[in-house]
């Protein structure tokens, strides 16, 4: 103690100190010039105004904190009274406790006799009710059957109330008896067949809600508020057993879950029950249920929004529970129609349905008001992606199936006696393009309406079905030119139709550029890319292929005049050549009917194979000639026939490409050539030019002049082309060449290569 009190002096001491200090500093401030010397006065009686004012307050304060501290103490003492007084009290409440167990033996009797008084007070209150037990269970089910249910209700309360009332106090006995138990619950059993009955009426009611709601909700009104008051009696008998653990038969009905139950088995029975055809019936039978299925969830939507509301309590969220009802009703019903094996335009029917169910059609609709984000998928992701793969798998089974029979028909028209159509600019032509890409379209443009995604998908699966499809017709094609030359006689129009396939080769090259352009404008999917390309490359390799066909048909008429050209006879006739212009100027009439891409292309390789075959009679060995006269004219008929040639196909299909049976001119020209000197020069020329022509080729040229020996040949085909390790340094020339066509073999002259 005595050391804290030298503390507090120190600190009061060293505080006055500071003061001190403080003050002189003060005073220093203010006086600094003389003439603040007269102000002293002044600064005294505001530094004593300055002192009053503090001690004031911290009088005020001390005294404040002096009364709380009394108060405080005041406060304690008294609450140390009443404790006392509790204690005191509670030990008087112990006294007379221990002395309530004797009195409790001796009230025994007394318990017993309350509680069989209170047992006769319930019977006295009932006596009316049990002693009319079959008249009001009568009267009951009369009003029941009269649709007077709130009245049937009342009675049926006072009847169950009676009951309920009867084995509560026998429950409350100490030691009931079954038999009275099971007398009392057999005599009002009626009461649980009239709650029976009672329901059966409200959940028919309930069950027709939606067409009564529109007539007269009366008894949709009067059955809700039945329900409410079956629920209330629930509630109450549920809180009753809590207390006294007795709980009266039948409860708790309830009722409220049964009518929730009831209107979902309804709304289930109203979708399906919207299925009035079936496909044998109908090929449209889907679409038809589908769209009366939308209007009727619409209506009765609308119906629910703006009466049912006014009808049923508000806790009840009448909106969105039957909002959620016809949600899952149609979830279940929509698994119910995929699990039938539906074809594949009912399936684009269903996924065209499920992409508009929360649109404005049906659950989007503005009237409505119903978040639509809210809603759990009306089918998984897993029973959508197993839709549109059965629906993939239907739709090239049935695009292979229509086109393999449009492909048939197609065929078959093919054998027909005449003509087929042509177009507006004289074209030949049949409708297989159009139909397959036809029903090309209409599945693109069926599948864009379901997902851009699902679109994709069809594509890749039409490419497919036309890859495919492309295979048949080049078989078809190939067995249509086969069967044609075995007997010539059974097709008529061979070439009429030969020249509509290659325009349709030439059309579905075009529709395929068309589904890339409309349909693949903005996909960058390689695999696809390769797809289209693949689908236009076969096209056009048929398109070919057929014009090697026709020329097939030409040649076959040309092959006696091509056998006598550079032969003894042809030396002195120009029948050979004069044949083969006519020839092939008279097919061209027909050629007229041909589309400009093929015909072109056609020509220039009519006039390849006349060179070609031209080359072969040249170089077959089938003359040789033994003085330089002969070879003269043998070499400048040549040239004469190859500028006719070359004039015939300029007239046909002028090119600015050179033309083929220029080569013809410069073999003329080694065969015409007199100093055999000159011949490695000319060969050169030859083999520039031609860089297919190979050593064979030269010597059997060289054989038709006639004075090269064998030997010689074979040194200047050596010369000119190098020998065999040279050539295989060489790169290898161009394909398509017409010499790379002929092929050299020792026990045949030569043969042409296909």
């Amino acid at each position: 103690m005595e050391g804290n009190a030298m503390v507090k002096e120190e600190d009061l001491e060293k505080a006055e100190v500071d003061a001190i200090s403080t003050a002189a500093k003060h005073v220093a401030n203010m006086l600094q010039r003389p003439d603040q010397l007269e102000r002293v006065e002044q600064y005294r009686r505001r530094v004593a105004r300055k002192k009053a004012s503090v001690e004031a307050r911290l009088k005020t304060a001390v005294q404040s904190q002096l009364d709380g501290v009394k108060t405080g103490l005041g406060q304690l003492g008294t609450a140390l009274q009443d404790v006392q007084e509790v204690q005191k009290q509670l030990n008087e409440v112990e006294e007379t406790y221990k002395k309530c167990h004797e009195l409790n033996e001796k009230l025994k009797e007394v318990k017993a006799v309350g509680a069989r008084h209170s047992q006769l007070a319930s019977a006295v209150e009932n006596l009316k009710h049990i002693f009319t037990v079959p008249e009001t269970v009568e009267e009951t089910q009369q009003l029941i059957n009269e649709n007077k249910l709130l009245r049937a209700h009342k009675l049926l309360t006072d009847l169950e109330t009676s009951r309920d009332d009867l084995l509560h106090e026998m429950h409350k006995l100490p030691s009931p008896s079954p038999t009275d138990n099971a007398l009392l619950r057999h005599y009002f059993a009626d009461v649980g067949k009239l709650s029976d009955s009672m329901a059966k009426q409200l959940w028919y009611s309930i069950s027709r809600a939606l067409s009564m709601v529109r007539k007269d909700p009366t008894m949709l009104v009067t059955a809700l508020r039945i329900i409410e008051r079956e629920e209330r009696t629930d509630k109450e008998m549920l809180q009753r057993q809590k207390i006294t653990g007795f709980l009266p038969p039948g409860r708790p009905k309830k009722w409220r879950e049964t009518c929730f139950k009831t209107l979902e088995v309804s709304v289930a029975t109203r979708i399906e029950g919207h299925l009035p055809e079936t496909r044998d019936l109908n090929k449209m039978w889907l679409v038809r249920h589908l769209e009366i299925t939308r209007k009727y969830v619409l209506e009765d939507l609308k119906v629910v929004k703006v009466m049912f509301q006014q009808c049923f309590p508000p806790d009840y969220n009448i909106f969105q529970r039957m909002v959620s009802m016809y949600h899952n009703a149609l979830s279940v019903h929509l698994q119910e129609l995929i699990s039938d094996e539906l074809e594949s335009n009912e399936i684009i029917s269903l996924l065209m349905w499920y992409n508009a169910y929360e649109s404005e059609e049906l659950m989007g609709n503005h009237e409505l008001e119903i978040d639509t984000s809210q809603l759990t998928p009306l089918l998984t992701e897993e029973t959508t992606a197993k839709l549109q793969q059965q629906y993939l798998k239907t739709l090239y089974k049935n695009v292979t199936s229509w086109t393999t029979n449009t492909l048939n028909k197609d065929v078959n028209d093919w054998q027909q006696d005449t003509e087929p159509e042509a177009d507006g600019d004289g074209y030949y032509l049949t409708q297989l393009p159009v139909i397959v890409f036809q029903i090309i379209w209409e599945h693109l443009e069926v599948a864009a309406l379901v997902s851009p995604r699902l679109k994709l998908r069809v594509v890749d699966l039409l490419l497919e079905c036309v890859l495919r499809f492309t295979e048949q017709y080049q078989e078809a094609i190939t067995t249509y030119k086969t069967t044609h030359f075995e007997d010539r006689s059974g097709s008529l129009f061979f070439t009429a139709y030969m020249i509509a396939i290659i325009n349709n080769c030439l059309a579905f090259k075009e529709y395929t550029q068309q589904l890339k352009t409309k349909h693949l404008a903005s996909d960058e999917n390689q695999s696809r890319e390769s797809k289209i390309q693949a689908v236009i490359e076969q096209f056009t390799g048929i398109g070919k292929r057929s014009c090697h066909y026709l020329l097939d048909e030409v040649f076959t008429d040309l092959e006696p005049h091509l056998k006598g050209l550079v032969t003894r006879q042809w030396v002195t006739s120009d029948t050979a050549v004069d044949t083969i212009c006519v020839t092939v100027e008279d097919y061209c009439r027909d050629y007229v009917h041909l589309k400009q891409h093929f015909f072109v292309e056609l020509m220039v390789e009519a006039e390849k194979r006349v060179t070609v075959e031209y080359i072969m009679a040249m170089i077959g060995r089938r003359i040789s000639f033994k003085n330089y006269e002969d070879r003269k004219a043998c070499a400048e008929k040549v040239q004469k026939e190859a500028a006719q040639l070359i004039q015939l196909f300029s007239k046909l299909a002028p090119s600015q490409e050179k033309s083929p049976c220029e080569v013809l001119k410069v073999m003329a020209e080694v065969i015409k050539l007199q100093d055999t000197a000159f011949l490695s020069l000319e060969l050169s020329g030859l083999v520039k030019d031609y860089p297919d022509i190979q050593p064979e080729h030269i010597q059997a040229l060289l054989a038709l002049r006639g004075d090269v020996s064998r030997s010689e040949a074979r040194q200047l085909a050596n010369e000119v082309l190098g020998d065999e390790a040279e050539r295989a340094k060489k790169p290898a020339p161009p394909p398509g060449g017409m010499f790379a066509q002929i092929t050299m073999q020792p026990t045949m002259p030569l043969i042409r290569k296909n």
